[in-house]
């Protein structure tokens, strides 16, 4: 069977990210994901205007390998 997912290269790793995203203004913090993390799990405090923000997404990025 043919796969329509595109092999990725072997060389390349997926960096793992977190947004944390403020309720009450709607600020976005992206940051390293934790081992933990889920979607609405309370986040840190936001930086704007201080309130208890919450994880709203987890994804991955491939990293391009150096040289």
């Amino acid at each position: 069977m043919i796969s329509s997912v595109p092999a990725t290269d072997k060389k390349s790793k997926l960096l793992v990210y977190s947004i944390e995203e403020c309720p009450v203004c709607n600020q976005k913090t992206k940051r390293a994901f934790v081992v933990g993390d889920y979607i609405t799990k309370e986040g840190s405090k936001c930086t704007k205007c201080g309130n208890q923000t919450r994880v709203s997404l987890v994804y991955a990025e491939s990293s391009k390998p150096s040289g």
